[in-house]
């Protein structure tokens, strides 16, 4: 049966310094790229040291696996500076895939300005050839708008690029555009930045940008709060938002959505329609995913490393993100149960016990879940959801759960009766008593390295996005895992 563990026994220790079972090469640096903003702290220390190490190793070990992963993190995980990281590992160990990572990594014309900068910080000069050759390749893609929009920020501009990969151009249109570039005299485009800068942050200016087209998904989502503020007419913008074709396309992760719902009930200009249309749009995510049959306990950590915020710049925390996956896993399940979990005794926010019970309605709604949820923060006890479904759960008379679903940073430092009595234990308590194909899936929401279960019907999957949900299928159905999906990622 294929999954994401395959009997691995070896015990280490994890960052708090507790027992936990080490994971390959491959499966480190999956949930290590999966669930980081590159640059940013996390609570237990970064991983970015940790990315960069295990990308090289398995640039050596398996070259062609670190393209597809490169890929897969910047078009399935919406993940855009890692898969920087990994493309600048490969130009440099895996000259080979270079041609192939970049042009898939390369989406957007910073993402050439960004991988180049990357290269230049984590190795200096001089930049590979092959490096230069595809992002010589790939500019030709863009046109005048395009270019001039991505033009700005850091110290790496466009015509640093050009000046960097010396491009041919394909045709004498695209050498009469890099010379614009190279003069600095694209023509300024019309966006939402520059309209607002030059017009200010007005009603007017906000109706005429809505009804130009030209503001971007992100940027209308990100600006919401801008726009009801400005007393324009958000309708539109709300259908654009909650349209389902604008949702696949637009490579928002989740959480996204809910930071713009708490930002706009914070400055209490959330209405009704804006809810529901938001609401909508996590929604597209998992309306199409088939559903998890059976009673699921879905745990969720609300300990207080799970209380970190993801970024400096953002006021999301791993314990949002958490609850928000949480609570679109319960969308999909056929019967669930949700546990929100830190550790026993008088410091948790749940009492003696540790955890708190919910049942939602299949149909309740997923914002209003996340929001609902309350986050203390006392230690992380990962045997607690399992506590439940032993003693609680199973003195009644109903039927036995078929899997748990923990969402955690896995980084466990408080059990009852040590590691053997963990979630490895307990789990293998609840099969002989009550169901022999109780399976045990954990979302790694940190990618700290370590893992608290391995072994048969244990599967850990790594991600901040709904695209995480369905390898709890594929898992059940021996078809594949994480790492099997990365390996067979079509990278063109």
């Amino acid at each position: 049966m294929a999954k994401f563990n395959q009997k691995n026994t070896i015990r280490t220790e994890n960052r708090e310094g507790f027992p936990a079972y080490r994971m390959k090469l491959k499966e480190r640096l999956v949930t290590a790229v999966l669930t980081t903003m590159f640059g940013e702290p996390k609570f237990y220390g970064s991983t970015d040291g940790d990315v960069v190490k295990l990308a090289t190793q398995c640039a050596e070990a398996d070259p062609e696996f670190l393209c597809k992963l490169a890929c897969y993190a910047r078009n399935v995980g919406n993940m855009r500076s890692v898969s920087h990281v990994l493309t600048c590992v490969i130009a440099r160990e895996a000259h080979e895939f270079t041609r192939k990572t970049v042009r898939n990594v390369v989406v957007r014309p910073d993402d050439m300005t960004e991988i180049l900068a990357c290269y230049k910080q984590m190795y200096g000069k001089p930049f590979p050839n092959a490096l230069k050759r595809e992002i010589a390749q790939v500019m030709q893609r863009f046109d005048e708008y395009q270019l001039a929009k991505y033009n700005s920020g850091g110290a790496m501009k466009l015509r640093d690029v050009l000046r960097i990969t010396h491009p041919a151009p394909k045709d004498s249109q695209t050498e009469a555009l890099f010379r614009k570039v190279l003069d600095d005299t694209l023509e300024t485009p019309y966006t939402w930045e520059t309209e607002l800068s030059q017009k200010g942050n007005t009603k007017e200016v906000w109706n005429e940008l809505i009804a130009s087209d030209k503001v971007g998904y992100m940027a209308l989502l990100r600006n919401l709060r801008n726009i009801i503020q400005s007393g324009a007419n958000v309708t539109p913008v709300l259908k654009i938002l909650s349209d389902p074709e604008r949702v696949r396309k637009s490579r928002q992760l989740p959480f996204r959505f809910y930071s713009a719902y708490l930002t706009l009930l914070d400055k209490n200009i959330l209405s009704a329609n804006t809810h529901r249309a938001l609401e909508q749009a996590l929604e597209v995510s998992v309306e199409n995913m088939e559903q998890i049959p059976g009673r699921t306990l879905i745990a969720i950590d609300v300990s207080g490393s799970m209380g970190s915020r993801i970024s400096k710049r953002s006021e999301v925390r791993c314990c949002d993100i958490a609850s928000l996956l949480g609570a679109m896993a319960s969308r999909i399940c056929e019967d669930a149960t949700v546990c929100y979990f830190d550790a026993a005794g008088s410091w948790s926010s749940h009492g003696s016990k540790g955890y708190t019970i919910k049942h939602y309605g299949k149909y309740d709604s997923i914002l209003e879940i996340c929001k609902n949820s309350r986050f203390y923060g006392g230690g992380t006890q990962m045997d607690l959801p399992m506590k439940y479904a032993l003693n609680e759960d199973g003195s009644r008379d109903v039927k036995p759960f078929d899997r748990v679903i923990y969402f955690s940073d896995n980084e466990c430092n408080a059990s009852c009766g040590g590691m053997n009595r963990a979630v490895q234990g307990m789990a293998e308590e609840y099969r002989s008593r009550y169901n022999p194909n109780f399976w045990v899936h954990g979302v790694d929401i940190q990618g700290y390295g370590t893992q608290q279960f391995c072994g048969d019907r244990f599967n850990l999957i790594a991600g901040w996005s709904e695209s995480v949900l369905p390898f709890i299928h594929l898992a059940e159905k021996g078809i594949g895992s994480l790492v099997d999906a990365i390996g067979q990622y079509t990278v063109a």
